[in-house]
């Protein structure tokens, strides 16, 4: 990740632990990640359901933000989501993803390996703030 990412990063995950509404992962691994970067958000998991109902239990929460993985797999789970999610009266992030995903991904595959970038870039743009966030 290039330095001037780096304060946009932080920004970003302070966003994911001040959302409110439910984020939508793909496995158990991204949202341990996701716990562990200090996000309280309800988090649903792809793994378990089809994406229709995955649809219908996350826009009942009001605001729904899709965390897929940036790779082929992740965009096209990211899309349909986005298409079934459009159906119903709730506001879907799609947008933190993408941003995500633009700053990041030349170090990580995917929403798993945040909480380890995030670390990695703490510690390089800040070295005293190493494990006090």
């Amino acid at each position: 990740m290039y330095a001037e990412n780096y304060k946009r990063f932080e920004e970003l995950i302070d966003k994911l632990r001040e959302f409110e509404g439910a984020i939508i992962v793909e496995g158990p691994r991204d949202e341990v990640a996701l716990r562990n970067l200090g996000v309280r958000a309800e988090i649903i998991r792809l793994s378990r359901l089809p994406l229709s109902e995955i649809a219908l239990i996350a826009s009942s929460y009001g605001e729904v933000m899709i965390l897929t993985d940036f790779d082929r797999k992740g965009e096209e789970l990211a899309r349909k989501l986005l298409r079934y999610l459009e159906g119903y009266p709730c506001r879907v992030d799609s947008e933190t993803r993408k941003e995500l995903k633009r700053i990041a991904k030349k170090d990580i595959k995917g929403i798993e390996d945040l909480y380890g970038l995030y670390l990695k870039v703490i510690s390089v743009s800040d070295p005293h703030l190493e494990g006090i966030r």
